[in-house]
């Protein structure tokens, strides 16, 4: 059976693009401070440039400027590599 994370009551989360191949629509996921990996949304942009504006334009309503937000994705994403990869189930 997968491991599970429960969201604490008011998590610190991210919108961030998928970072496929730049010249691929690119998915937008969540992301969650100290839960590794992600959660697939149905949002999609054409271009991963799109995608970061995109991403930019939801994370300042969450108080996250690019910076903030690509480090809170990276933290999720290197941990989610060393317990396995993917997205959260």
């Amino acid at each position: 059976m997968a491991p599970t994370s429960t969201l604490p009551d008011n998590p610190v989360y991210a919108f961030v693009p998928a970072y496929a191949s730049p010249d691929k629509p690119q998915s937008i996921r969540l992301v969650f401070q100290d839960i590794p990996g992600y959660i697939p949304t149905a949002l999609v942009a054409l271009t991963l440039a799109d995608a970061e504006c995109l991403c930019d334009r939801l994370n300042s309503k969450l108080g996250l400027g690019r910076d903030a937000w690509m480090r809170l994705a990276a933290r999720a994403m290197r941990d989610a590599g060393a317990e396995s990869s993917g997205s959260l189930h």
